[in-house]
């Protein structure tokens, strides 16, 4: 699991830097990893950091709302970003 902070999009290994468009789809999990809903965007503040994301919620994912973050972990095996 890796850490979100600078601009949702961590240095990897190799020099390429993943884009928050990459999370789209991810299932959002709050901190006790119960889903929440999935990930459709990713809003990013002035230095890169994620600020909000975007969760469509429900059966159809026709509901949708936007959550504010303070801190994000992505599960890259489990395809999850989990609230902190």
């Amino acid at each position: 699991m890796r850490t979100l902070h600078a601009a949702v999009s961590p240095r990897e290994r190799g020099g390429s830097i993943r884009s928050a468009e990459e999370y789209a789809g991810y299932t959002v999990c709050d901190p006790q990893g119960q889903a929440i809903g999935r990930t459709d965007k990713i809003f990013l503040n002035g230095r890169g950091e994620p600020e909000y994301i975007k969760v469509k919620m429900g059966f159809l994912g026709f509901k949708t709302v936007l959550l504010p973050v303070q801190s994000v972990v992505a599960d890259e095996e489990r395809r999850a970003l989990v609230l902190q």
